[in-house]
């Protein structure tokens, strides 16, 4: 009896353990995360990063004089530092976007295939890497060198940073290497996981179109530095890049938190934060008596200007109007985002035909073998632009007939040509405008009078994060001296051409 009692303590601790450990499961979520429903998270938050408004996230917009501030302009100023630009961009980046991804393309590779064929799995992983890819070019354009071999990875808490240039040229080759691995008509992540081209019959092919139009910009942000190089990436993807009628667009939904990120900063917010700057207006309409930086002078009104803005609340007779940058704009005062812009569910530019045709058009300029002339290029994107924002074919004809518009008497500078232009197609799209602003030096925007931290031009990458000087110190501080210094106004890589 004495082994009996022995025994049955040790039970009784033995099967309290057993119902204890059943407390600690969580038997409502899922136990795993598909490779689908992580790809779908990180493009979210990549998309959201690209395209929100936030003064404490991204200042694009706001940079390339689109909007003004009402209230709160220091950001207009070029000041990132007060609200932590560079360190929430590059912890969004690092920690939400590309490591999601990397653990995406894990699980995919480690997932039954479940009714799909290997082909659409290399599809879906063919994917994946592309939009890592394209989030990795965005990190590195943003800040120059920047963590990368040894990024994402817990044995290097303390990362080296990679040249900016090795990196965007092995980003280069893995583009290579993933659009060989898409079969066109093998399909792609299965419905409800993919948001840009999911609801496409043609989804894989789409991909193709957009890794060849993503290798086309990257190969021209090249050319201030290697042209041969550039001529070589440009040319092999020019025959390949979105068609009349292609979009590549962010589709959100309804309800949150799956909304567009700019209906969530203009509208959800509650906020009366923004308005059209009078650098944009002016443009888009003719003027009386003429601003001192006129950045297009037209005497057709723009066709896209009825699209983009409102006019003034309660002006008679309605007119545009735009505020002052980096300065306090009353809200009622000034043309604000048009509504049609602003709904929960509205698709938003990633890419499109419009971009390609003005990437064509460069590369035409530089004497590279693409197929059309600079012109005929250009002409397809703005004619393109204006049709999709709402104009029609007439409107389109008699905006390009203008002298100041028209390509054999618009401004002498091919790069003044297109810049201006691509300046006022890429409506809502901050990071794809401050490229081109980079890559072409036009349009001429001036900064701000009252001017933060001694940037007195228009910034042209961001800080390190500031988290970095304490984190990673000796890292950091031998990649500010690579660079030429940890300012907003050092040139990267590929933006060597002065003013």
């Amino acid at each position: 009896m004495k082994k009996i009692f022995l025994i049955l303590p040790v039970l009784l601790v033995i099967s309290s353990c057993s119902k204890l450990e059943e407390l600690n499961l969580n038997k409502k979520d899922f136990a795993t995360v598909s490779g689908e429903s992580l790809y779908n998270g990180a493009t979210l938050q990549f998309i959201n990063q690209l395209s929100n408004e936030s003064v404490n996230s991204n200042v694009t917009l706001m940079w390339m004089q689109h909007f003004a501030n009402t209230t709160y302009f220091d950001e207009s100023r070029y000041d990132m530092t007060s609200r932590g630009i560079p360190v929430t961009t590059s912890n969004s980046m690092y920690r939400l976007v590309l490591n999601n991804y990397r653990e995406a393309a894990r699980v995919l590779k480690e997932q039954p295939l479940a009714g799909i064929s290997q082909v659409q799995r290399d599809n879906q992983l063919a994917i994946v890497e592309i939009m890592t890819i394209f989030a990795w070019s965005y990190v590195v354009e943003n800040f120059g060198d920047m963590p990368y071999s040894q990024a994402l990875d817990y044995n290097y808490p303390s990362p080296a940073y990679d040249d900016a240039l090795t990196i965007y040229k092995d980003l280069i080759n893995r583009l290579d290497i993933a659009m060989n691995n898409i079969t066109p008509s093998g399909g792609g992540m299965p419905a409800g996981y993919d948001n840009i081209f999911g609801a496409e019959d043609d989804e894989a092919s789409m991909w193709y179109k957009f890794a060849n139009t993503l290798k086309v910009r990257m190969g021209l942000m090249l050319y201030d530095l290697e042209q041969s190089y550039s001529k070589t990436v440009v040319e092999s993807a020019a025959q390949h890049v979105f068609q009349e009628g292609d979009v590549m667009s962010m589709h959100y939904l309804t309800a949150a938190p799956n909304q567009n990120q700019q209906y969530v900063d203009f509208v959800a917010s509650g906020r009366d934060d923004y308005v059209i700057t009078s650098n944009l207006i002016d443009a888009m309409q003719p003027t009386s008596p003429e601003p001192e930086h006129v950045i297009l002078k037209v005497t057709v009104t723009d066709p896209r200007l009825k699209f983009y803005a409102i006019p003034v609340i309660g002006s008679n007779p309605q007119v545009y109007l735009g505020g002052a940058q980096g300065q306090s704009n009353g809200y009622t005062s000034f043309s604000h985002v048009n509504p049609i812009h602003l709904t929960p569910d509205r698709p938003w530019i990633i890419m499109d035909y419009t971009e390609a045709e003005f990437l064509l058009a460069e590369a035409a300029e530089r004497g590279f073998s693409v197929s059309g002339t600079a012109e005929d290029h250009y002409n397809n994107a703005v004619r393109s632009s204006i049709l999709y924002w709402g104009g029609t074919s007439a409107e389109a004809d008699a905006y390009l007939a203008q002298p100041s518009v028209a390509y054999s008497t618009a401004f002498t500078d091919w790069k003044q040509k297109i810049g201006t232009q691509a300046w006022l197609a890429y409506w809502l799209r901050g990071n794809t405008l401050w490229n081109s602003y980079r890559r072409l030096d036009y349009p001429r925007l001036f900064a701000p009078p009252e001017y933060k931290q001694g940037i007195n031009k228009v910034p042209v990458r961001l800080f390190y994060p500031v988290s970095e000087q304490t984190l990673n110190p000796d890292n950091y501080n031998a990649a500010s001296i690579k660079i030429g210094g940890d300012s907003p106004l050092t040139k990267l890589f590929f933006d060597k051409e002065i003013f």
